[in-house]
This record gives C-alpha cells, sequence and structure tokens, in this order.
C-alpha cells in the first residue's frame, strides 16, 4: 500500500476526498489527514506518506510552505496541489518546489483520482530504477546496466511499439546476454519487504537474489539469459538452446527452490512462458510467465509452474461451469431449508471442486466466491439478520477476496462467512451437551495433541458422529474449530511478545512452519505481521469462541 496525505481546510471537501473515491482499491492507504499546514507537518513527520494531495490556501501555514518544509526532511513524496482560479497563476510559478501537478478548483473525483494514479505511476518508476541503482555497485558502466534494464522491462510490459525499433540492433548495442529469438521468460515471486521479518538488509536480499539465480540458471541457458527486479519479482530471460533439448528446465529449477530456502529462508513460486520465435514476441511471453505463476493460488506446496501446462484450461468460463452451478444452488437451498449441517457439506463440495477439477484463473475463482457471498448476504438481509462483517474489523467481508493470494485464504473466508451466518442464525439455540462437553476440553486442553478420535472416546461417542454434532451444532468442521481456537490464544499471546517459536508450542503446534501458515489463513497475516501491529495498538484479551 502507498501512503497519501490529504491536506485540506474546508471540512467538507475533505471529507468529500476522503469519501468519494475509494483509494484502498487503487493500492492507496489514507494515513492522515490535517485541516491545515501546521497540522499537515506533524502527520507528516508521524507517517511519511508517498503522495500529498494538498490545497494552498490555509491557516497558519500555506499548502506551498507545508510543502517546502516537508521536502526540507530530504523524504521523498509527491506533491499534487489543489487550487482556486485566483492562485493558479501564482502555484504555476512555484516550479521551485517540483509539485508534480495542479488541481483547479472545483475538481471531480475522477480527475483528482487520475492525478492521484499518475504520481504512483512516477513513484514506482522511481523506485524501480533506484532499486536497480542499488544493485550496481559491481559494474563498471552503470549507465549501460540501466539502459539495458530499462529497455528489457519496457518490452516486456508493453507489446511491440509503433516506432518499430530494432530490437536486435539494440541487443548488440546494449550488450544483452541473450540472442533475439528462441527466448522465453521466468518469473519468480518471493515475500515483500513487510515479510522479511528474518532479514533486516532487503538491499541484500535482492543483490542475494539475483545472484542465486544467475548462478543456479545460467548452466543451462549457457550464459545466454538476462535477470533483474521488478515490483517484487524477479524476471529473466533466456534462451533455450537446441543442443540442450534433453535437459529438462525443471532439473535447474528444483536446485533453484532449494538454494533460496537454504541461503535466505525464503520460499519462492515460479512461471514460465512458452517459447518463442522472436524478441518481438517479449511481451506475451510476460503474460504467459504471469498467468503460469498465479497458478499457485491453488497449489502451494508446487512451486513450477509451465503455462504450456495450462492452454487446454485457459478457454473456461467458470460463469459457465454448470456442475459449480449446481453444488452452489443445492448450498444456497439447504440455507433456506434451515439444513445447515448440509449446507456445510455442499460448502465444502463448492471448494473442493474449485480447487481440484477446475483450475479456473484467480479472478475467475474470485469472482465467483464474490457472487457466492452476494447470494449469502442477500439471504441475510432477506432474513433480517444482522450485518455480515469481518471480526473486529471494518471492512466488509467481499472487499477481502481480490487481495487474497491462495486458494486456501479464499476458502477460509467463505467458511467463515458461512459460521458467522451460523451463528446469526441459531445464536438463541441451547448447544448438545456433547459439543459442550467436547468445547471445554478444547478450552483445557488446546495445547495437547487433540484429535477428532481422541475427543470422541472421551465424550463417549463415534468420531462420526461427533463430527455431524459439529456441523450441526457451531457450523464448523471440528478441525477448523480447534484451529480456530489455539489461534485466538496466540493472538493473546503474539500481543505479550512470546517468540513465534514459543507461542507455537504454547498452543499446541509442534512446527512453527504449519503454525505460520495456519494463521495466515485464519487471520490474514502472518504472525510477525499481527504482532508488529499489536504493538501499536490497544489489544484486548482474547476472543472466546465457546
Amino acid at each position: 500500500m502507498y501512503k497519501l496525505l490529504i491536506v485540506e481546510d474546508e471540512e467538507k471537501i475533505r471529507e468529500g476526498l476522503i469519501s468519494s473515491i475509494d483509494w484502498k482499491s487503487h493500492s492507496i492507504e489514507l494515513c492522515a489527514q490535517a485541516k491545515n499546514g501546521i497540522d499537515a507537518l506533524i502527520s507528516f513527520n508521524q507517517n511519511q506518506p508517498d503522495i500529498i494531495l494538498t490545497d494552498i490556501r490555509m491557516p497558519k501555514m500555506s499548502g506551498l510552505e507545508f510543502i517546502q518544509q516537508a521536502k526540507d526532511t530530504g523524504l521523498n513524496f509527491e506533491a499534487i496541489v489543489l487550487t482556486g482560479y485566483k492562485d493558479f497563476d501564482y502555484a504555476k510559478h512555484s516550479i521551485n518546489l517540483n509539485v508534480f501537478d495542479y488541481i483547479l478548483k472545483p475538481a471531480q473525483p475522477a480527475e483528482i483520482l487520475t492525478a492521484v494514479l499518475r504520481a504512483l505511476e512516477k513513484i514506482k518508476q522511481d523506485r524501480f530504477m533506484d532499486d536497480q541503482l542499488s544493485l550496481l555497485e559491481h559494474y563498471n558502466d552503470k549507465n549501460m546496466y540501466l539502459a539495458k534494464i530499462e529497455k528489457l522491462n519496457n518490452w516486456l510490459s508493453h507489446p511491440k511499439q509503433a516506432s518499430n525499433e530494432d530490437r536486435v540492433k539494440i541487443i548488440s548495442e546494449l550488450q544483452m546476454s541473450i540472442n533475439s529469438h528462441n527466448l522465453h521468460v521466468g518469473m519468480i515471486h518471493f515475500p515483500s519487504q513487510s515479510e522479511k521479518s528474518y532479514l533486516d538488509d532487503y538491499d541484500l536480499l535482492k543483490f542475494s537474489v539475483i545472484n542465486i539465480a544467475t548462478e543456479t540458471l545460467s548452466p543451462y541457458y549457457e550464459g545466454k539469459i538476462e535477470l533483474f527486479l521488478s515490483q517484487e519479482k524477479l524476471i529473466w530471460i533466456g534462451n533455450n538452446n537446441p543442443s540442450n533439448a534433453s535437459i529438462k528446465l525443471e532439473s535447474y529449477l528444483t536446485p533453484l527452490v532449494e538454494n533460496f530456502q537454504s541461503y535466505l529462508n525464503v520460499e519462492i513460486y515460479i512461471g514460465i512462458s512458452n517459447t518463442k520465435e522472436s524478441i518481438y514476441e517479449l511481451h506475451q511471453s510476460y503474460v504467459e510467465a504471469k498467468q503460469a505463476l498465479a497458478e499457485h493460488y491453488y497449489q502451494k506446496d508446487k512451486r513450477a509452474f509451465f503455462y504450456v501446462d495450462l492452454m487446454d484450461t485457459m478457454d473456461k468460463k467458470i460463469l459457465d461451469d454448470k456442475n459449480l452451478s449446481e453444488l452452489e444452488h443445492t448450498f444456497l437451498s439447504n440455507m433456506f431449508n434451515k439444513q445447515y449441517d448440509a449446507a456445510l457439506d455442499n460448502l465444502e463440495n463448492w471448494l473442493s471442486y474449485l480447487e481440484k477439477s477446475t483450475f479456473y484463473n484467480k479472478d475467475q475463482v474470485n469472482l465467483k466466491a464474490i457472487t457466492l457471498i452476494v447470494e449469502i448476504q442477500k439471504f441475510v438481509y432477506d432474513n433480517k439478520l444482522t450485518r455480515i462483517e469481518w471480526e473486529n474489523d471494518l471492512v466488509n467481508w467481499i472487499e477481502q477476496i481480490p487481495t487474497m493470494q491462495t486458494f486456501d485464504d479464499m476458502s477460509s473466508i467463505i467458511k467463515k462467512i458461512f459460521q458467522n451466518v451460523f451463528e446469526i442464525l441459531t445464536s438463541e439455540r441451547p448447544i448438545h451437551r456433547t459439543v459442550r462437553h467436547s468445547q471445554t476440553i478444547i478450552k483445557e486442553r488446546y495445547h495437547e495433541h487433540l484429535t477428532l478420535e481422541i475427543i470422541a472416546n472421551e465424550v463417549f461417542v463415534s468420531s462420526a458422529y461427533l463430527s455431524s454434532l459439529f456441523k450441526q451444532e457451531l457450523g464448523i468442521n471440528f478441525l477448523d474449530y480447534l484451529h480456530q481456537y489455539r489461534i485466538s490464544q496466540a493472538k493473546f499471546l503474539l500481543s505479550k511478545d512470546y517468540l513465534i517459536y514459543e507461542v507455537a508450542k504454547e498452543v499446541g503446534y509442534k512446527d512453527e512452519r504449519h503454525f505460520s501458515s495456519t494463521f495466515k489463513k485464519w487471520t490474514g497475516m502472518t504472525p510477525t505481521q499481527y504482532q508488529k501491529r499489536a504493538q501499536y495498538s490497544k489489544v484486548d484479551t482474547p476472543k472466546q469462541i465457546l
């Protein structure tokens, strides 16, 4: 998320700037607002925004004075000025402040958003070049290197330009290591900087990423490979040598994954495009590599994905899938008829069918998930029930779906929504005593090794019967209930600054990695991210789900 600071002395205009644009959907966080330059300067120092949107005429300190003092701090940001007609000439002459844009009031939200997005694009481009510069100390000709990376990035991001540039000639002039034919694109996704709790020096990580990938992959391409970083992805362009046709790339990708894990403790996912005959098809290769990489949405245990394996499913449309629609119809019918245990079974069938039988792309699956949530919400509203919201959060359920990075993340949201609805529908119904007894065991011994079979034996019923009772009484599977209870306790311990491995052990997970993945599945963040957030907010005692 990029941070935006809004500075405007007129409250109605300020509130309009905040509410009339969905900033979050554009990866922009409204980090602060201020009604004058002095307050804005305080907020600026505290939040260090990437973009400032400010009025000129304000009490105590004008917008231009504020920008000047903000620039004096040495921090980098882009400023957009809102100005009335009388101030416009004055604003235009303030070029020494290097203001990104001026917008004449009154302005439409679309005009403001367009200016902010253009500023955001400039920030991304500047940071991209800064990232490359930070890796150049070992290069003799930095300008040549930058020109090469900028050109390759442009070829990947855009189809062939109308200028009909001679790419073969440019490859030679910029001393690129690749030839102009038989190329494909590889793409590696690695965690964002916010997730690098185990490595303080992020610049060192980026340098190491390129080194490891170069040393591991160069033998396959016989040195005919170019690598560079772009927006937290490592991209490479390589020539497939016909003489190496018998040597499969997979045999190099496995040690690549192992090297990232061994040397950097980083888990990576890889997408590989089909091979193209010409350098002029580089953009299509980039698109294919990106689509292949997106397949890790389904298969979190698989590391490398080839576009060629997806070609049979690329034209399938999820909204035309009759089997999926039938499962959805059955689930909703169960809800309407108050057959909640059957509804949970059919919801799991719906999710299982999506995960194991279809392999639609991420956007299609998220779209289908949103349509199902809308139907569930419609059911809730039609029955005059409580509005569905995130637990301890103001963000609507639907807004979370596009941010999900794996199928498991999306699946968890759907299950939590159903559980939330179930709790509303059955809030006044007494819980079966066998389930209550099971809940007590979990509450008292959640840190121990517990299974459905162990608890079923202790409450004197079969495991199949206890499993069915959990669905009927709580609208949730036994294992999901156990995980959620453990995570609720883990949140409390994390807020008390326990180490991650200590928390994992305390709440019943022997393996720290399993704990971390489970925690992220049910909270949307890693234990480290949660712990950092808890340091800046008041932490309540854990919410009991019994």
